[in-house]
């Protein structure tokens, strides 16, 4: 019988690949031809965390409308109920990042 090993724990595992920071925002959200006001809760270099009135599913492509910046395209990596994380296409330039946690 052959024995598997694993480096670490699966569970010890990073989770998050940047530095997350709460957000009180809401902004457009475009997904296919339908648009909607969602709140963005929190939000890295590498995508954010959004409430959204209509439940998103993964995989889904979504462009949300950040302050001060152009439409930024982000696609659904997890889902719960009406909450969501979205990871950027392209991620923030830090400076853009830092304008945006600022609020």
């Amino acid at each position: 019988m052959a024995l598997i090993e694993f480096s670490r724990p699966v569970d010890d595992r990073p989770r998050r690949q940047a530095e997350r920071k709460p957000l009180s925002a809401t902004v457009q959200c475009r997904r296919g031809i339908a648009r909607e006001v969602v709140d963005v809760l929190d939000i890295s270099a590498g995508g954010a965390r959004i409430r959204t009135l209509s439940p998103l599913r993964t995989g889904d492509v979504v462009w949300l409308r950040l302050p001060g910046i152009e439409a930024i395209q982000a696609r659904v990596v997890w889902t719960r109920d009406f909450e969501s994380g979205c990871e950027f296409v392209r991620a923030l330039h830090p400076a853009v990042f830092e304008n945006i946690a600022r609020g």
